[in-house]
């Protein structure tokens, strides 16, 4: 039987559209390249064919469920860190997905390799080998520092123990320092912004002060406002609590949580076990492996953001149970205020004279 070339080219043109649609993950077939560097182009490409399959999907999937889109995955994911001569392992095959609007927490003892996956994960640092994926894009050994930085600067908020604010800039320039990198300047839309942002987290009265004249938990607000200026899909925590006491460490899953349950997808490493409950899953770590990933059920959850405060719980007709807001995090915004005045005026330093102390040098 004789086949015409265009029945062949058909042919083709069905397969290569086979090749392209994948089932829980996107594929992209992208042409054969002796370059082992993948160009800033290529990164922007694949972020954007996400982004219309995405809607492709939901605009001709509305009446389907919609499956879970897993945002992070891993697989046998290996980091070795070279000291002398020799290998030390800080990771040894790590496997897991992270699903898009999840609240995931990396628990362990210090040397886990918690700190060091949430690296891999932000780009920071490169794995050894194994395979690893974020907001669709395969990270790959080849790829320069200018696409894992465009990668980290449209997608990927971090926030860390030690803040990391700039000391020589006040709360909103920190704010908007992120735009600054993006536009290469600070437009008014982005200033906006970043006064909403600082508004929310309750720092607004704070957008001139230094990061000298701020307390721990108001330079950690000043962090998480920073890390969600460029709108990421994916918030990197390390440690955001490891430095604040207890009330301040509530403020700030109030506000966390708050983020979470707008979509933002968080990865938050912590020491604290008692953090676990308000998170949707619980990946223990242990000598560079996972030994357990524990799924938190609603029901503990909710109990744990109940005892927080700050949120309220609707039934909805189907059974399910939505978590709202009910107070904004503005319980610090009075920090020196007239309560904080009182205390100072009643702790006062007292000035004595030497004489006052004579009968306690002679006993």
């Amino acid at each position: 039987m004789k086949v015409s070339p265009k029945q062949i080219t058909n042919a083709a043109d069905v397969n290569a559209k086979k090749e392209v649609k994948a089932d829980d993950s996107v594929n992209f077939n992208l042409p054969p390249s002796n370059n082992n560097n993948i160009s800033l182009s290529n990164i922007k490409t694949q972020i954007s064919n996400v982004n219309n399959n995405s809607d492709n999907n939901n605009d001709n999937n509305n009446h389907v469920s919609k499956e879970p889109v897993n945002i992070v995955k891993v697989y046998n994911l290996h980091k070795t860190y070279l000291l002398g001569i020799e290998g030390v392992p800080a990771l040894r095959g790590v496997s897991l997905n992270i699903q898009q609007g999840h609240f995931v927490m990396l628990l362990g003892k210090s040397g886990s390799g918690k700190t060091s996956l949430l690296n891999l994960i932000g780009t920071i640092d490169q794995p050894t080998r194994g395979d690893l994926e974020i907001c669709g894009v395969k990270i790959k050994r080849g790829m320069t520092d200018a696409c894992t930085a465009d990668l980290r600067l449209n997608h990927l908020g971090f926030v860390f123990q030690t803040f990391n604010l700039i000391g020589t800039m006040t709360a909103l320039e920190n704010v908007l320092l992120p735009t600054l990198l993006k536009n290469g300047k600070t437009t008014p839309e982005a200033k906006a912004k970043a006064l909403e942002l600082l508004r929310r987290v309750g720092m607004s009265e704070r957008a001139k002060h230094y990061p000298s004249q701020l307390s721990g938990g108001e330079q950690q607000r000043i962090t998480i406002a920073r890390a969600l200026v460029n709108t990421p899909s994916i918030l990197l925590l390390d440690e955001p609590t490891g430095d604040l006491d207890t009330k301040n460490t509530e403020n700030i899953m109030r506000l966390l949580l708050a983020l979470n349950l707008e979509g933002v997808t968080m990865i938050m490493v912590t020491h604290d076990p008692n953090l676990k409950s308000y998170a949707h899953r619980c990946i223990h770590m242990m000598d560079g492996r996972i030994y357990n990933d524990e799924s938190i059920s609603s029901e503990i959850r909710e109990r744990a953001i109940k005892e927080l405060g700050g949120f309220g719980f609707k039934q909805n007709n189907d059974g399910t149970t939505t978590t709202i807001v009910i107070e904004q995090q503005e319980q610090e915004q009075g920090m020196g205020g007239d309560d904080n005045l009182q205390s100072m005026a009643m702790n006062k330093t007292e000035l004595r004279q030497p004489k006052d102390f004579y009968s306690i040098l002679s006993d």
